[in-house]
């Protein structure tokens, strides 16, 4: 199904119109909101939409005089259609941005060099497999591109430029060091796979090498653990927006300590018995090796706020994330601090499970950490699932019902 939750937690239902007839049509894409946060009512209000656009598809192959396109696009996309587009971007990367996002770029005279992000589709695809990794390379990309605009513009003080503009921002909106340094990792990235395919100059110096990181950003701080209090009113604060998607990532979170992306890979095929115990099963790409593939078993309380028989949340970490973003700088008195965040969710089941006495080397194997003692963590096989259900069930009684 077609389906995109975008950051509102609406699913919107999308189809990419065919290449031959985008000129008929005047347009790349078709989108429209379902208006309702519930996929499953998404997916039945889709079907009908779906049909709609296949048949005017159908209709601009067999028979495009009926069809009127739009004036203002047909110029572009006639070019497009041919593959040289004038900002040099045979994929019309900036058409399949959305509204918002698209205007950032409106104010740029491209002219008649190669926009920065004209092969970025076809160079994330062949080099990155986790889709998580996959938006931060486009995002920094398209980021890096308000400063350098096109092929021609790549030069080291334009690069500089876009690191030096994070000193200007408030203290705390400033983003961290490493943070930037691995923007700048995903540029350099991006240049030497130009340079290879000659897309750009072999002479060419790779302007993100050996950039200066100024000591006014943001230095790395420690994520601060949420309270179980503050935890309460966010999850309030959710359930009053009718954001059921927020409070299901509230509920697993806090029940199991997994981080967002992992709880953004979850679906009801997740879910494997182990030992007469359901657990979740942690996807085997995760962030790291103790991740990967770990068993965490579901709380009894957790399996009564959860829909477990229909949970599928592939696909919406990242919209998630933004809106528990946006969230607690509504809802909690620090909320504006980077120290508070979803992260914190995971740091609140850490230390509970410490008040309470769990072994460090249960709690690493149920959140996935490595353990700090190389014998168990170079020589154990792990915690057995009983020991994990134990801490589990812990982790539960210190929490009121909510």
């Amino acid at each position: 199904m077609n389906l995109t939750c975008l950051k509102s937690g609406i699913w919107q239902v999308e189809l990419r119109i065919p290449s031959d007839v985008r000129v008929v049509l005047g347009r790349t894409r078709f989108a429209k909101s379902t208006g309702t946060r519930d996929k499953r009512k998404a997916s039945n209000k889709a079907l009908p939409i779906l049909t709609e656009w296949r048949q005017l598809i159908t209709t601009a192959r067999q028979s495009p005089e009926l069809i009127q396109p739009k004036p203002d696009r047909t110029v572009c996309l006639s070019d497009a259609a041919q593959g040289h587009d004038g900002r040099g971007d045979s994929s019309v990367w900036l058409d399949e941005l959305k509204p918002s996002q698209a205007k950032l770029y409106d104010a740029i005279e491209w002219g008649e060099g190669v926009s920065l992000p004209s092969h970025m589709s076809e160079f994330i695809e062949v080099h990155y497999t986790r889709h998580r990794t996959q938006l931060e390379a486009r995002r920094y990309i398209l980021e890096a591109t308000l400063f350098i605009h096109t092929l021609g513009d790549l030069n080291r003080g334009n690069a500089q430029r876009w690191i030096s503009t994070e000193e200007l921002k408030p203290l705390n909106e400033r983003r961290a060091v490493k943070t930037m340094q691995k923007a700048v990792g995903f540029l350099s990235e991006y240049i030497e796979w130009l340079r290879y395919k000659g897309f750009v100059s072999q002479n060419l110096q790779n302007p993100f090498k050996d950039l200066h990181f100024s000591k006014q950003l943001a230095r790395p701080r420690q994520y601060l653990p949420l309270s179980f209090d503050e935890l309460c009113l966010l999850r309030q604060a959710a359930k009053d927006a009718d954001d059921a998607v927020m409070v299901t990532y509230i509920d697993i979170g806090r029940f199991t300590g997994m981080r967002l992306s992992e709880i953004g890979e979850l679906s009801a095929e997740s879910i494997v018995v182990e030992s007469g115990v359901r657990c979740f099963r942690v996807r085997p790409d995760a962030k790291t090796e103790a991740s990967s593939n770990r068993l965490v078993p579901i709380a009894p309380a957790l399996a009564s706020c959860v829909d477990l028989k229909t949970l599928d949340l592939r696909g919406t970490a990242n919209a998630v994330g933004k809106r528990f973003g946006r969230l607690k700088r509504l809802v909690l008195e620090d909320g504006s601090t980077r120290q508070k965040c979803f992260h914190s969710l995971r740091k609140f089941v850490v230390t509970e499970l410490e008040r309470a006495g769990i072994a460090e080397g249960v709690a690493a194997d149920l959140v996935g950490h490595e353990k700090p003692n190389i014998t168990y963590n170079v020589y154990s096989g792990g915690c057995s699932i009983g020991q994990l259900s134990h801490a589990v069930r812990v982790l539960e009684g210190r929490q009121q019902d909510i």
